[in-house]
C-alpha cells in the first residue's frame, strides 16, 4: 500500500502559516501558489505548498515585492535552466535588506541616542520624574519579554 500524502484544507494551511484565509487566496489569483482541487472544487495543499507559503511569507516580510514573487515563481515553474535568474533575484533582494537593515540600524542608534540625552535632562532636572521614567521604560520592557 502506498504511503498517502498529507493534504490540507484552506483553514489547516491558514492556521498552520499565520496567513489569513484571504491572502491564501490572494496569493492564487496572483498565482503565486495553485493548490489542487477536489472533485467539489475544495482546495487542497499539499506540505510542499504549506512550506513553499511559508517561504512567500518569509520574502513578503522583508518587502519583497508581489511582481518580484511572481516573477521567481514563474521561472521556478520553467524548471533548473532559471536557477540562475533565481538566484539574481535573490541576490538583488538580499541586498534590499541588507540596505534596509543598515537604515533601522542607524535609526535605531539615533533613538538609543535621544533616550539616553532625555533620560540624563530628566536626571538631573527631578529626581522623581526620572525614576518615572525608568520605571516606565522598565514596564516597556517587560511588555516584551
Amino acid at each position: 500500500m502506498a504511503n498517502k500524502k498529507q493534504t490540507f484544507k484552506i483553514k489547516d494551511v491558514a492556521e498552520k502559516t499565520g496567513l489569513t484565509e484571504y491572502t491564501l487566496r490572494y496569493y492564487e489569483k496572483e498565482r503565486l501558489i495553485v493548490p489542487d482541487r477536489t472533485p467539489s472544487n475544495i482546495r487542497i495543499y499539499s506540505e510542499d505548498d504549506v512550506n513553499w507559503l511559508l517561504f512567500i511569507e518569509h520574502m513578503r516580510s522583508t518587502d519583497m515585492s508581489i511582481e518580484d514573487l511572481k516573477h521567481f515563481v514563474k521561472l521556478r515553474r520553467y524548471g533548473s535552466d532559471y536557477e540562475e535568474e533565481i538566484l539574481h533575484i535573490l541576490v538583488r533582494h538580499r541586498k534590499q535588506v541588507a540596505d534596509k537593515l543598515q537604515r533601522y540600524q542607524e535609526n535605531l542608534n539615533l533613538l538609543n541616542h535621544k533616550i539616553d540625552m532625555y533620560t540624563g535632562q530628566l536626571r538631573d532636572r527631578d529626581q522623581n520624574l526620572y525614576e518615572h521614567f525608568v520605571d516606565w521604560l522598565s514596564a516597556k520592557k517587560d511588555e516584551k519579554q
